[in-house]
């Protein structure tokens, strides 16, 4: 079985998926978070494009506001 990581926690992968499917699928909002596939950044305009393929890492990153 192919798999991929998303913060180091191994996923299954299946074919056509996208970033924003598998945001959409986790119930996070595009905006709440950034994304860097295999550590390159993709931006929110490219997610949908974005497949993700046996082997990649993605990272998701919340931003953290406050002072």
């Amino acid at each position: 079985m192919s798999e991929f990581t998303v913060n180091r926690e191994p996923q299954p992968w299946r074919d056509g998926l996208s970033v924003a499917a598998l945001l959409a699928e986790q119930g996070r909002a595009a905006d709440a978070v950034a994304t860097a596939l295999n550590g390159a950044f993709v931006p929110r305009a490219r997610r949908e494009v974005t497949l993700i393929q046996p082997g990649d890492e993605l990272t998701l990153i919340q931003p953290i506001t406050g002072g």
